[in-house]
């Protein structure tokens, strides 16, 4: 009876160890959901970055794009300055007869003049080159901005995919602590009724 009776307590503290062994890995399960929203937070204020540098981006583009209309007007500018350059030409052309006696003089001023409007070329092509470059500038600026829209969108997708699967795995963890709690309380039951039909046999025993 003695064994019976230590094989009976043995398993009561073995169903109570794995009790407490339940309640531990509950525990740790509370703490990992609380990690998974933490990097969920975490997630949000990337996002919330990420679109503050597109919207600075956003900025940069459009002064580039004043700057841009600047240069175009400095463009039309330079073409006026050099219609007129030719228009002189023009009339200092018409008035060469006129100063054939200081040709040496005129051919001189005509190099300058030709120096100058060599210049000009040059600072136009130098122009040219400069818009060039900001237009390349600023197909790179759209190429990023629309990798940042692309990963933006990446980064949305992972949000509402993490969200789900916390809802999929909290649903299912409390389905089975209620199957758990269930099958404990079940086990729980039966031993205490075998418990008492020990103690009955036990009394039936003891005045023999």
């Amino acid at each position: 009876m003695e064994e019976i009776l230590n094989k009976i307590l043995s398993e009561l503290q073995h169903l109570g160890n794995g009790q407490k062994e339940l309640i531990g890995r509950t525990t740790n399960l509370d703490k990992g959901q609380k990690e998974l929203i933490g990097r969920t937070d975490n997630l949000e204020k990337g996002q919330k970055e990420l679109l503050s540098r597109t919207g600075q981006l956003e900025i940069g583009q459009e002064e580039l794009i004043k700057s841009q209309k600047q240069l175009t007007v400095r463009m039309g500018s330079v073409e006026k300055g050099q219609q007129e350059l030719i228009g002189r030409t023009d009339k200092l052309e018409k008035g060469q007869q006129e100063l054939i006696i200081n040709q040496k003089q005129l051919t001189v001023r005509m190099g300058n003049v030709e120096k100058g409007q060599q210049e000009l070329i040059d600072r136009a092509d130098n122009l040219e080159k400069g818009q060039r470059k900001l237009i390349s500038r600023t197909d790179n600026l759209e190429k990023g901005q629309e990798l940042l829209i692309s990963g933006q969108q990446e980064i949305k997708d992972m949000i509402k995919h993490t969200t789900t699967l916390l809802t999929e795995n909290s649903t299912s963890i409390r389905r089975d602590m209620k199957s758990l709690a269930f099958d404990v309380n079940s086990d729980v039951e039966l031993l205490f009724k075998e418990i008492a039909n020990v103690k009955r046999k036990v009394n039936k025993l003891e005045p023999k």
